[in-house]
């Protein structure tokens, strides 16, 4: 595991460092004639703690070095997600992301999956409003591995039509089983397309039974041929792994891939409107009412990710945070009540969630929520507050990086959602940096009353 100091304490510049300052293990790294350049990197102490590097053809591999233990985590992070997606074409990111199992010519269906059964890997894979991932977490001895497998369905997978037809019922069941039979599920589909009229965040990641229904195997193909080529890929090797070695065997079995160009990325969105807050009340099979609130906020790439965060833990995180103790504990009038603030590329969200107890209305619940952002927003937490707050997201940080795979999963989201892996480097940084100031502001700047949107689902 990498020293807890040395990532409270690593340097994180937002551009990267002039030649002279790159450490030589980095540069040194590079095979010969590669066509590979060093393009970023984070150091602690002088030494590199991550690299990212660039090949001709623009895909980009990030390296994390960790000797602790003979493992490494191989992720393809690829920058697509329900959000590229076209109007009536909802759901195809993650629908192709399940096709991705269904073999090559050379690894045909389930040669790919075996191989790597036998190796002892743990694989899957993931799709978000920004992003789809696949990973394997193997022996470090495996990983020539999952670069040879990976680099292969990355250009040659064989699609069907009978393929297609399969996958198209399992995800449909998944949107069944997840969004139509989840209250919950329902909820949040509801706040996204209320938070997001008009914006590429709207489209839900699982896609609607229609647009599913519609798609055919052009569109597939389609689909891949423009968005999993090299220049829309980052590769995250982190693990018991030398630099030489991982690009090396990037350079082999990747240099050669055609590139191809990806679309431009969609303008951010325009201001959000403050003619709230805006309610829907869903009749749902719920015993109890339950509530999400939720308010669009900042990109990922801003500043203020850190102040909401601790805005959350002030309020919402924790059994000892002001909302849950007045709901809860000193009302009675929810069972529970949590938070989240989750940075997007785009944008970013920041919700809360609050479980009615039975013949509790959630009214009140709803304006002792307002109310609590109000009062922080007009006299900020107390010292004990902050510092308590400081501590518990830089444990919580800390405790996401215990293992490999958590660690290129870090290094992955942040590229793709923060727009470069180093913020990751600055995040304890950022956090014992935020002010009392900084969270009345956020607080009542981004989080006013007149922002929200709230979905409450009711009994039928």
């Amino acid at each position: 595991m990498i020293p807890v100091v040395a990532l409270a304490g690593a340097a994180a510049s937002s551009e990267a460092a002039p030649r002279q300052d790159v450490p030589v293990d980095a540069t040194a790294a590079i095979p010969p004639g590669s066509g590979i350049r060093l393009d970023a990197w984070a150091a602690w102490g002088g030494d590199v703690t991550a690299a990212r590097y660039v090949l001709g053809n623009g895909l980009s591999v990030i390296v994390m070095r960790d000797p602790s233990a003979p493992i490494a985590s191989f992720q393809t992070w690829l920058g697509v997600g329900s959000r590229q997606e076209a109007t009536g074409r909802t759901g195809i990111a993650h629908l192709f992301e399940h096709l991705m199992f269904k073999g090559t010519a050379r690894h045909p269906h389930p040669v790919f999956d075996t191989l790597l059964e036998r190796a002892g890997a743990q694989t899957n894979a993931a799709t978000w409003l920004d992003w789809t991932f696949y990973y394997e977490n193997l022996p470090a001895a495996q990983l020539d591995l999952a670069v040879r497998l990976e680099s292969d369905r990355l250009v040659n997978l064989v699609l069907t039509q009978e393929q297609l037809d399969s996958e198209r019922e399992v995800v449909k069941n998944e949107r069944l089983y997840r969004v139509d039979n989840d209250p919950d599920g329902a909820i949040e589909e509801a706040l996204f397309e209320r938070l997001f009229p008009g914006h590429p965040y709207a489209r839900p990641t699982l896609g609607y039974a229609a647009d599913l229904d519609a798609l055919t195997l052009a569109d597939c193909l389609a689909f891949y041929r423009t968005w999993y080529s090299p220049g829309n890929v980052t590769l995250v090797v982190a693990g018991d792994v030398q630099p030489r070695p991982v690009l090396d065997l990037v350079a082999r079995y990747y240099g050669a891939l055609r590139p191809v160009e990806v679309p431009a990325a969609v303008p951010p969105p325009g201001p959000v409107a403050a003619d709230g807050p805006r309610y829907l009340d869903l009749p749902l099979p719920v015993a109890v009412e339950r509530v999400r609130m939720g308010w669009r906020t900042v990109p990922a790439s801003s500043g203020d990710t850190f102040a909401l965060d601790v805005v959350n833990e002030v309020l919402f995180a924790t059994e000892s945070s002001r909302v849950h103790d007045r709901l809860v504990e000193r009302l009675s009038l929810a069972s529970d009540v949590d938070g989240a603030s989750e940075p997007l590329a785009l944008d970013g969200v920041f919700v809360v969630d609050v479980f009615l107890n039975e013949g509790q209305s959630s009214a009140q619940a709803i304006d002792v929520v307002f109310e609590e952002l109000e009062r922080l927003a007009r006299r900020g937490p107390t010292k004990v507050e902050l510092d308590r707050a400081r501590n518990h997201l830089e444990a919580a940080f800390l405790r996401s990086l215990v293992t490999a795979g958590a660690r290129a999963t870090q290094l992955g989201a942040y590229e793709r959602t923060a727009g470069d892996f180093r913020r990751m480097f600055g995040f304890v940084d950022g956090v014992r940096g935020v002010t009392s100031a900084d969270v009345r502001r956020v607080a009542g700047k981004l989080l006013a009353r007149s922002r929200a949107v709230v979905v409450t689902g009711r009994p039928r």
